[in-house]
């Protein structure tokens, strides 16, 4: 192993986890490694899942605009920019638009700031078809 994981509970909680663990043989380490790994399994989404979200995230905002016909040609090209020079400028021009469209904003817009196929996905929703499923 080559990290260590320091989480705060309270002392009657950790002997209480220590001797059940013990009655059922098992050891604590070995039990929180395997629910983290389950955890991480079960929620962590993969590439495809996440381009796909991020296209539906882009075809909303297009929506919230009134449609494709709607989004302005000086707005995507300026996503286009930002998508092929910083990332991180991309995401704050999608999240002020939102902000000035008084839009909840999707948690999966963070994503657009971790690379270009990323932002790329986001800005085909916005400028696509309706999704298909």
């Amino acid at each position: 192993m080559d990290a260590n994981l320091h989480i705060r509970m309270s002392k009657e909680l950790k002997e209480s986890f220590q001797q059940v663990a013990k009655e059922n043989n098992k050891d604590t380490s070995s039990l929180v490694r395997e629910w983290i790994s389950t955890y991480v399994a079960e929620h962590q989404k993969s590439d495809e899942e996440l381009a796909a979200d991020l296209y539906l995230a882009g075809y909303q905002l297009q929506q919230a605009f009134g449609g494709r016909e709607k989004v302005s040609k000086e707005f995507a090209q300026r996503l286009q920019e930002h998508a092929l020079t910083n990332q991180k400028e991309f995401t704050h021009l999608i999240l002020s638009t939102y902000l000035d469209l008084n839009l909840t904003i999707p948690s999966i817009v963070s994503k657009t700031s971790h690379g270009f196929a990323f932002s790329q996905m986001f800005l085909l929703g916005l400028l696509g078809e309706k999704p298909k499923g």
